[in-house]
């Protein structure tokens, strides 16, 4: 049995495959397969993959275009290692890679999940600086720490650098398949709420490469814009299940100055009172757009779900219909909304003031 089992999902990558391939053949640590599923590309990817020779390969491919979140899934379910590595079919790593993350697994029980910092690099290879992963080199965080970075900053660690036990899908289930974007950071955050720590190796062992035109499923343009939205809202849930008060402070130690009296409610309580008091009243950070999305749609639900909810808020939070009406008020999705039809409305305008001018100059001349 392989110690390591390492993953790649790949489509159309018929450019970047080869080298991610050799990068893993590479790897000084040798105890491991590499198991690869090509997702019915339409390039020469799976013709390439097929050309490595190596016993420790084991190719796949799909008749149909599952996406990725399915085929990591299913290569985790096919495969035979204590660890789980995962590679993107344009990345690469350096040859320490492996055996430098197996090294502090193996003397560190309590952590679920082993990072390395990364080379962002071009479609050619060459660097791109990012101030991200340069201000990685200086966070140490435990797991509390990571699920309070997560909320207020995002997702900094990198995907194809991680290196996972195997027991940790066990406990918590597979990557989440509605996700497009965000299916790491999902998974981190729960790896955390489970009770595993994660660590950041301090050293650039893998290298992720930025394609052009937004061609990575990240990249920015108008889908990712929409994903983004959907699926942060969706991450934020998961901090619903922080148990009571003493985790919730612990994860978030801020909210200690503003807490509630009661320190005998539901975790998700103190979540509500927290983003409440630090989103929307007074003057708010318009860039924690998503925050207040999650906010306004997570109480709506509530209200739904439990009959009591909103009388609950009301004494122990202090939110009563007009505070509430407030927030509503103030969700940035539907103030977009707004904002597109009051644009709408300008446009039209505009057009009629264009049509009258246009029809004003056509009489001049006819008059002249």
């Amino acid at each position: 049995m392989p110690k390591i089992s390492v993953l790649m999902s790949c489509y159309n990558h018929d450019k970047f495959v080869g080298e991610a391939i050799e990068s893993v053949l590479n790897q000084s640590f040798k105890d491991f397969e590499l198991l690869i599923i090509d997702d019915n590309s339409t390039d020469k990817t799976f013709d390439i993959v097929n050309s490595f020779k190596d016993p420790r390969i084991k190719a796949f491919r799909n008749e149909k275009n599952f996406g990725m979140v399915f085929n990591t899934n299913s290569l985790i379910k096919k495969s035979n290692g204590e660890y789980i590595a995962i590679i993107n079919s344009d990345d690469s790593w350096l040859p320490e890679k492996l055996q430098k993350q197996l090294d502090f697994l193996e003397n560190n029980e309590n952590y679920g999940a082993c990072f390395t910092l990364a080379n962002i690099v071009n479609e050619s290879g060459e660097s791109i600086k990012n101030n991200i992963q340069e201000s990685l080199k200086y966070l140490e965080l435990n797991r509390l720490g990571f699920l309070n970075y997560f909320f207020f900053y995002n997702n900094p660690l990198c995907y194809p650098s991680v290196l996972i036990r195997k027991k940790v899908f066990e406990k918590i289930s597979l990557f989440n398949p509605a996700y497009i974007i965000f299916l790491d950071i999902d998974m981190w955050i729960r790896i955390c709420l489970a009770g595993f720590e994660i660590k950041i190796l301090n050293e650039n062992l893998t290298n992720f490469r930025i394609l052009k035109n937004s061609g990575n499923l990240s990249g920015k343009n108008h889908k990712t814009i929409i994903r983004n939205s959907l699926e942060l809202k969706e991450i934020y849930k998961s901090y619903q299940h922080i148990k009571n008060y003493d985790e919730f402070i612990e994860i978030f130690p801020e909210y200690e100055k503003i807490a509630l009296a009661n320190k005998n409610l539901e975790g998700f309580y103190y979540l509500i009172d927290f983003c409440y008091k630090k989103y929307f009243i007074g003057n708010s950070k318009p860039s924690q757009k998503n925050i207040k999305n999650f906010m306004v749609e997570f109480i709506h639900q509530k209200s739904f779900e439990d009959k009591n909810f909103f009388a609950i808020i009301s004494s122990e939070l202090g939110i009563n219909y007009r505070e509430y009406s407030a927030m509503v008020d103030k969700y940035p999705s539907g103030l977009i909304a707004l904002k597109s039809r009051l644009n709408y409305k300008k446009m039209k305008l505009l057009i009629l003031v264009l049509i009258i001018f246009l029809t004003k100059i056509i009489i001049d001349f006819f008059e002249f």
